[in-house]
């Protein structure tokens, strides 16, 4: 488990990394799980990028993450490439930090939000909306974790857009677990 201090460093100098470079982006994974719900521990650093396997950025940002960090540069490419997932690990602290390339929910990143982490720390976030239909997708994989995130962000109380989350719910093929988490049938489903 990472210790907060260790972790919110190494968000800042990511968070730094990809807004110099002007890299859409924004955190999520376990990170924003904590925010919108339940405060926990976490192993790892996600984030969502948009990049383009064709952009100078690409090198740009392989340069700036290897002052830090270990990145394997052909496997950061060919993630890229397949607009799947790379990962670089911290030189001080040894946290692994996920780069997952790629919207999964579409236009995601236009939907994220600036919010203030710790003092002096401002970074992109994924909306609870989005953080929720990322979870459910997680839990249609098999992540039992994801299952009580979910939980949690819904016990917050912070008002959410229902009607959002079901639509893209059933756009994605999920609106059956969305449906199951909240003690509900879905509408026309006798099961």
């Amino acid at each position: 488990m990472i210790p907060g201090n260790e972790l919110n460093e190494i968000i800042g100098r990511v968070s730094e990394i990809l807004s110099s470079l002007d890299i859409p982006h924004h955190f999520t994974g376990g990170i924003a799980a904590s925010f919108h719900g339940e405060p926990r521990l976490t192993q790892d650093i996600d984030l969502v990028v948009k990049l383009s396997p064709n952009s100078s950025k690409v090198d740009s940002l392989c340069r700036e993450l290897s002052k830090s960090f270990d990145i394997n540069e052909p496997a950061m490419r060919d993630a890229i490439q397949r607009h799947s997932i790379f990962q670089a690990l911290d030189h001080e602290y040894f946290i692994k930090v996920d780069f997952h390339v790629g919207e999964a929910i579409p236009h995601e990143l236009e939907r994220s939000h600036l919010i203030e982490l710790e003092a002096g720390l401002t970074v992109r976030m994924v909306s609870k909306e989005d953080s929720i239909i990322s979870k459910l997708l997680w839990i249609s994989k098999g992540s039992e974790r994801s299952r009580r995130d979910v939980t949690m962000m819904l016990r917050n109380g912070a008002p959410i857009d229902e009607k959002y989350i079901t639509r893209t719910a059933d756009m994605l093929g999920i609106d059956k677990l969305w449906f199951e988490i909240r003690g509900l049938h879905k509408p026309g489903d006798m099961s």
